[in-house]
């Protein structure tokens, strides 16, 4: 997986830096901390993620990734779900290999605590905030 980290962060910086600009735009716009609805988060989230374009290349990070793989992703993937999502932990981009395996990269910008339910904005670095997932069986 660190492998597929270093490659995300070299072929993606820009973006990568742009998401963690966005969620801490939108944290520093929350006036009342903690926040213990997601929809505080994810609507205006979404909103600055589709103002400054960032669906189309977070999409791209699946390609990367997938080639990094030496693998294809399976279907063209869309700006919409299941592809693309913004949760309130941050955008999710979601595909499936051409072996069947399930690729998930998460940007979590947000961090979802318990009893109570409570959010906090993780203030990661764009290495911090980068989670891959590889899922399923494979072949």
């Amino acid at each position: 997986m660190e492998r597929l980290h270093r490659r995300l962060l070299a072929a993606h910086a820009d973006t990568i830096k742009e998401v963690v600009n966005a969620g801490t735009a939108v944290a520093t716009a929350i006036e009342e901390w903690p926040v213990v609805d997601g929809t505080v988060i994810r609507v205006p989230l979404d909103h600055l993620l589709q103002e400054r374009g960032l669906p189309t290349p977070l999409l791209a990070t699946l390609e990367t990734t997938a080639a990094t793989l030496g693998e294809e992703i399976r279907g063209a993937p869309v700006a919409a779900p299941p592809y693309y999502v913004v949760t309130s932990r941050g955008p999710l981009c979601r595909g499936t290999l051409a072996d069947g395996r399930r690729l998930v990269i998460e940007f979590e910008l947000f961090d979802i605590k318990t009893r109570p339910r409570r959010y906090r904005f993780c203030d990661p670095c764009p290495k911090e905030c980068l989670q891959i997932t590889l899922a399923g069986p494979k072949g």
